[in-house]
């Protein structure tokens, strides 16, 4: 009987190992560098797959309105509510771009394409990223705008920059947000509305702060749904 019973607890024990082996490989810890911002989220690999066997959309806004999935909206959204509980807006906003900017890994489009996991030549769904958790500008721009967006209510923009630095094409991103706070910095205009820059790549930039290559004069403004 003891060891008939012996036999049972190690059976739920190896179940349990593999059970918890298996989840482990989809669960990502995304921590800022010092801030204590950080969050663990469990990934549907399905649903990851899926995604990333969409095919490439010829709008930026496809992928910036994509929601997240309820599952990952479950648990992220309520671990970093708490950070940001009893702030105003641009303080609450600062958190959560340098939670984005700093863990997260910044990869050119050119530079992931030719890497061992190779992707498809398109931009990162907000779920993507925060699942590969490395991506270019436009990558940056779309997770923290979907994370703005629902997190905090706000209407955000995407600011695309293109010009050039010493002789090379430089095209960036960021994003712009429509604060009903008053904020002071750096902005863009959309109709009659002040959008106040928030560069999510732009590392150890707050809000208000323009990448010093980019020009907000001359960028193009790309309107999301809230």
């Amino acid at each position: 009987m003891r060891k008939n019973i012996l036999v049972i607890l190690l059976l739920a024990v190896m179940t349990a190992q593999a059970q918890t082996s298996a989840v482990g490989d989809d669960v990502r810890t995304i921590k800022a560098d010092v801030m204590p911002t950080q969050a663990r989220v469990v990934f549907n690999p399905q649903r990851i797959k899926t995604l990333s066997n969409s095919p490439a959309a010829a709008q930026l806004d496809v992928y910036a309105n994509t929601p997240l999935s309820d599952e990952v909206k479950s648990q992220l959204y309520p671990q970093l509510r708490k950070y940001i509980l009893n702030y105003g807006q641009q303080a609450a906003v600062n958190v959560l771009l340098d939670w984005v900017q700093t863990s997260c890994k910044f990869t050119s489009r050119a530079k992931r394409q030719t890497s061992t996991a190779k992707r498809i030549d398109r931009p990162f769904f907000p779920e993507e990223m925060l699942y590969y958790l490395n991506g270019d500008s436009e990558d940056f721009a779309i997770l923290f705008s979907r994370i703005v967006r629902d997190l905090l209510k706000l209407d955000v923009v995407l600011v695309n920059y293109a010009t050039k630095v010493d002789g090379k094409a430089f095209n960036h991103m960021a994003t712009a947000i429509l604060f009903t706070d008053d904020v002071e910095g750096d902005a863009v205009t959309v109709g009659e509305q002040r959008y106040v820059i928030a560069d999510p790549t732009y590392l150890g930039a707050p809000v208000g702060r323009t990448h010093p290559h980019c020009d907000n004069t001359t960028a193009k403004i790309l309107q999301l749904k809230r």
